[in-house]
């Protein structure tokens, strides 16, 4: 006889502590914003106008100039720059205006929620998986997915209610948080899902509703978005995440569909070979800056300080 398979009943999943865990990641070893002191500009001066070198320094300018024309600069970013202990000098260029709207993928926002609740983040795998409680921390489950669920419900976007949320509780290191820098300067934020990917899906105050409309009504903001990138925006994808710049294609698309005509916009790529953004209808200008994102990163955020100091 053949039985049809019942789905696993989560709401029966045991909890741990997010303060019990072990991770591999925590605010102590991320790095600092860059101060563009006269050194920091002797020493881009000093670089060749060629290769590399001339990619970084001119899509830096670009932003610059993007930045004072108050052009449209879309921010692409999944877990690999969190990794890299970029949140502060991320959060600084937010405060500074050269991030005017950000794309995350959910796993980046789950270590930005943690970063800001904990200043952990990143558990190890192998004990999690013997004991069944990976990606199950009562802090993480029960505060993302309260938040989602309220916030979502009144009309916001996963980005939003996450940074409201987080702004509202003010934990210790909420200041590190992307997210809650977006929401303090009213930059839109988005938050991409992949479902089933990240342990807060599957907590048992997690709404499946909730979190696809969420993070519908994300990609219908980051589409509303792409008119600004006219004559001088710029999008600077700094992921590894195929997800994610399918979602900016489908973004671009559904707003080109809607009249939207971007013109004269660039695109720059940072860091290891990435999940690259298509060639995109007006794009002007492209450049790729290859290497570690914990050093082309706070490069590339020296030139373009260096540009409107």
């Amino acid at each position: 006889m053949i039985f049809r398979q019942k789905p696993l009943d989560l709401s029966l999943l045991r909890t741990t502590s997010l303060r019990q865990r072990l991770c591999r990641l925590n605010v102590q070893m991320q790095g600092l914003p860059p101060e563009p002191t006269q050194p920091v500009m002797a020493f881009l001066r000093t670089l060749p106008r060629l290769g590399a070198a001339h990619d970084l320094l001119a899509a830096a300018e670009a932003t610059a100039q993007a930045a004072l024309a108050h052009r449209g600069l879309i921010w692409l970013i999944d877990e690999r720059a969190i990794d890299a202990g970029l949140s502060p000098l991320l959060v600084r260029l937010i405060h500074r205006g050269f991030i005017r709207t950000l794309a995350l993928t959910g796993t980046a926002a789950l270590l930005d929620y943690e970063l800001a609740v904990n200043g952990a983040a990143r558990e190890d795998l192998q004990p999690g998986l013997e004991d069944g409680l990976y990606g199950l921390t009562r802090e993480t489950g029960e505060g993302m997915n309260g938040i989602i669920n309220e916030g979502v419900k009144r009309g916001f976007g996963l980005g939003e209610c996450l940074g409201r949320g987080i702004l509202d509780r003010q934990p210790k290191h909420f200041q590190q948080s992307l997210m809650a820098a977006c929401a303090a300067r009213m930059v839109p934020c988005t938050v991409h899902l992949t479902l089933g990917v990240d342990g807060f899906h599957r907590h048992p105050l997690a709404d499946g509703a909730m979190l696809g409309k969420g993070s519908l009504k994300d990609l219908q903001l980051l589409a509303g978005r792409i008119e600004g990138l006219n004559e001088g925006g710029l999008v600077v994808a700094t992921h590894g995440s195929a997800a994610l710049a399918e979602v900016f294609t489908n973004a671009f698309g559904a707003a080109r569909n809607l009249g939207a005509e971007p013109a004269g916009f660039g695109v720059a790529r940072l860091g290891k070979p990435v999940a690259p953004v298509a060639d995109l209808p007006g794009q002007a200008a492209a450049w790729h800056v290859a290497g570690p994102l914990e050093l082309i990163v706070p490069l590339f955020a020296s030139a373009v300080f260096s540009f409107v100091e």
